[in-house]
């Protein structure tokens, strides 16, 4: 549905996008990886058509978006940034995006429609007493109000909670598979589009740098060490490093900040065993664990690591 060949944009001295191919099948729910200045947001506007490549050929359907109302008409972009109005009540929010191609009276049922469709029963209330994940919703309520065949979601886990990033793969999942929406998701957290993606593709520096299946760049990510933080007392620590120890889960152990509250760093390059067997340990053998993080599951360790 999406074709992107040999395609470059620059700005003025700064090349943001250089030779960039990539494509996306119809139906699919694809995830667009790259570190901050990858490039994505540049290609998220050669696709919904805001601006024109310097080479190569974009097409969306074997059409170029650039100028192509028709086009911009199948599209619905999520953005990344906030730009909601606080003193304007949902609905209304909802059904002025429907009224840019839709008459008033359709729009307002469409809009209805939409608000429905992603589970807001907040319609009536002022965008202002929203939370993050209302909010969310709302953007998407708006960017589905016509019935787009395209929806490109940018960066729309930012901010969310646990139970809101839940409830985002949830309702991205039905988009795709109730409507049949083709969805193209920027982000640059691999673990929050592994669980949703059939596809992903991985750009750096304004190229494609891996593109294949979740499981295809799970492995190929599967390669590297991962760092795994631990917060805790130190004979809690103590503890959890001799049964990660026995248990042969990792390459290395590091202990930081030493005090009332060091952090352990904890190394393994089996990444899939370690956190299938943690959580495990931790449970069984009651440790107390202030707080743990993975170290390495941003994009910019993964892509320092691949280039």
């Amino acid at each position: 549905m999406i074709e992107l060949s040999e395609v470059s944009k620059s700005f003025g001295d700064v090349v943001a996008i250089s030779r960039l191919t990539m494509s996306v099948k119809p139906s699919s729910i694809t995830g667009f990886l790259g570190p901050n200045g990858a490039g994505k947001s540049t290609t998220l506007k050669l696709i919904m058509g805001e601006i024109r490549q310097d080479a190569g050929t974009v097409s969306i359907n074997g059409e170029n978006p650039f100028n192509n109302a028709k086009l911009k008409n199948e599209i619905g972009y999520v953005s990344e940034h906030e730009d909601l109005y606080p003193w304007m009540k949902g609905k209304q929010f909802v059904e002025s995006f429907g009224r840019l191609l839709l008459p008033r009276e359709q729009a307002k049922v469409a809009a209805e429609r939409a608000i429905k469709r992603v589970g807001l029963s907040a319609g009536d209330k002022r965008i202002g007493a929203y939370s993050k994940g209302m909010k969310q919703r709302l953007k998407v309520a708006a960017a589905i109000t016509h019935n787009p065949s395209i929806l490109i979601l940018d960066e729309p886990f930012g901010g969310l909670d646990p139970l809101g990033r839940k409830n985002m793969k949830g309702l991205v999942s039905e988009l795709n598979g109730d409507l049949g929406v083709t969805i193209l998701i920027s982000s640059h957290i691999l673990y929050e589009l592994d669980e949703m993606a059939n596809r992903m593709i991985m750009i750096h520096r304004g190229q494609s740098l891996a593109e294949g299946t979740p499981e295809e760049i799970l492995g190929l990510i599967d390669q590297f060490p991962h760092q795994i933080l631990f917060q805790a007392s130190y004979s809690e620590l103590q503890k959890l490093s001799i049964s990660l120890i026995q248990a042969n889960l990792v390459n290395d152990l590091r202990f930081t900040n030493s005090g009332q509250s060091p952090d352990l760093i904890a190394t393994t390059e089996n990444p899939g065993k370690f956190y299938s067997h943690v959580t495990k340990i931790i449970a069984e053998k009651q440790i107390r664990i202030k707080h743990l993080e993975s170290r390495t599951d941003n994009i910019e360790a993964i892509f320092e690591f691949l280039t």
